[in-house]
């Protein structure tokens, strides 16, 4: 399994804008391909650094992500995401350890 996990700011004045994606051309955008197990999405709490949101997908393997990414409707709906925000970064990552109480 492989998490992919993005970074970003919603534009100044984009906020409403954002909403609206999330309601349509983005909702559960990553649920709808296969090799996908979760998806997390955070906010910061406090507001004051950036980026601001964050977005965590577990993915099956590197595959299912390379195949999400090549999909047509897929670059479509991120192309509408990247005019809304700015700051975007991104890392694959892998779990090396875990521990629970």
């Amino acid at each position: 399994m492989i998490t992919f996990e993005y970074r970003f700011d919603v534009l100044p004045g984009k906020a409403k804008d954002y909403r609206k994606y999330l309601a349509r051309a983005g909702k559960d955008i990553w649920l709808k391909f296969s090799g996908v197990r979760a998806v997390r999405t955070y906010q910061s709490m406090l507001g004051g650094a950036s980026p601001q949101r964050v977005v965590q997908v577990d993915l099956d393997s590197l595959a299912a992500l390379e195949k999400i990414l090549v999909n047509q409707a897929f670059k479509k709906t991120k192309e509408t995401f990247h005019g809304l925000v700015t700051n975007v970064s991104d890392s694959l990552l892998v779990q090396v350890s875990e521990k629970k109480r």
